[in-house]
């Protein structure tokens, strides 16, 4: 009997001890956000940010509001109202029209507030469009039906679940996409291209990386001075064009469809389907199928190798 108590006492002790780290979680993800404020707006909604030296997340939901969370940091810890003032920056954070507005721009160059930087969180209606852009981090986009642009100088961008064309540009960091429903304009100077699921078609450039697509459809253009390509394209348009300075080229087609082809590499390895025309260690240039989506592939500093769905 002095068993059981003694187990029962253990339970409470123990329910007691997570009910007091549960309200401390809770409490303490309520003082991250250095503020926060809502908005009530219809469907088609606008989101604009702009912030330099943080980061910007947007996330749809089912809801017929915007909040916004500024979140302020001072060398990465997150401060709250009572660790410092922001005097020295211009917040804006208010809703015009169909517009909701957050913007953080410094207006001082005091050495106190350098190091202070300043994100935005933004949970929005699934049909929203946004204009976002950051000079110091990353961007992050999901669960959003419209068009969408993202900009930042310093940090890398990643969109999941899009309903609509989308345009990223970043020069320092690398762009990871995944279950767009529009086209894909993606442009990066220092990092690399990874994208899955596009159904639109994709433009991605970069300067410093490799470029991976998986599972795209539409038109393809993919450019690189600095990586290898590889392109999964489940559904060709009009043309696939795919250029590298500093490596080799994987496309994979669908086997049964026509091409008019132009490769050429250090390399070039293709299966030959029902193909005419001219075929050599280094170029390969034809008709397969009698013709049909322009797919066009060239490398100076590596091999170009043609594969079948």
């Amino acid at each position: 009997m002095k068993s059981v108590k003694v187990f029962f006492k253990s339970v409470y002790a123990a329910s007691l001890v997570a009910a007091f780290v549960l309200m401390m979680t809770v409490d303490t993800l309520a003082r991250q956000a250095y503020s926060t404020q809502e908005f009530s707006v219809s469907d088609n909604s606008n989101i604009e940010v702009r912030t330099s030296g943080g980061s910007i997340e947007v996330f749809g939901e089912n809801t017929d509001e915007v909040r916004v969370e500024m979140y302020v940091r001072k060398r990465g810890k997150l401060l709250d109202q009572g660790d410092t003032d922001l005097d020295e920056w211009d917040i804006r954070i208010e809703k015009q029209g169909s517009t909701v507005y957050a913007i953080a721009k410094r207006e001082g160059r005091s050495w106190g507030n350098n190091n202070l930087s300043i994100s935005f969180k933004v949970y929005a209606p699934v049909k929203s469009k946004t204009d976002l852009r950051t000079s110091g981090g990353s961007l992050h986009l999901e669960n959003l039906q419209g068009d969408q642009m993202a900009r930042t100088s310093g940090g890398s961008i990643e969109a999941d679940n899009i309903g609509g064309d989308i345009k990223l540009k970043t020069s320092g960091g690398s762009i990871t996409i995944n279950d767009i429903e529009g086209t894909v304009e993606a442009n990066t100077s220092g990092g690399r291209i990874r994208a899955e699921n596009v159904t639109g078609g994709i433009d991605a450039r970069t300067s410093g990386g490799s470029i991976t697509l998986e599972r795209v459809s539409g038109n393809v253009e993919a450019k690189t001075s600095g990586g290898s390509i590889e392109a999964e394209v489940l559904d060709p348009d009009d043309f696939i064009e795919l250029r590298t300075s500093g490596g080799s080229i994987t496309v994979y087609v669908p086997k049964d469809l026509g091409y008019d082809i132009d490769l050429g590499g250090n390399r070039v390895r293709a299966d030959l389907h029902n193909f005419q025309g001219e075929l050599d260690k280094n170029d390969m240039e034809g008709k397969m199928n009698g013709g049909g989506t322009k797919l066009r592939a060239r490398t100076s500093g590596g091999s170009i190798n043609l594969k079948y769905l």
